[in-house]
């Protein structure tokens, strides 16, 4: 996997790896360089409390996130799953 760099000093994170490991905009990183290579890491923030609401429309029980809790998505969950023992 590639990536470039551009003028203004930006590079792409490919969408699937984003996914894989719930990157949203705003993710705040931590960047280290070790010899001529680049590490950066996601910053853990407080952990996104999610609670469970009454739909209005639908009247069913849903899950309500915060605004930036990364997006359940279906290769989200089969990433999830992959990983599970």
């Amino acid at each position: 996997m590639t990536t470039v760099l551009s003028s203004k000093g930006q590079v792409v994170l490919n969408a699937q790896l984003r996914r894989s490991l719930g990157l949203v905009p705003g993710t705040v990183f931590s960047m280290r360089r070790e010899g001529r290579a680049i590490i950066l890491e996601p910053v853990k923030s407080g952990k996104l409390k999610c609670r469970l609401v009454r739909n209005p429309r639908s009247g069913f029980t849903v899950l309500e996130a915060p605004e930036g809790a990364p997006l359940l998505t279906t290769d989200r969950v089969r990433d999830i799953l992959a990983d599970f023992p």
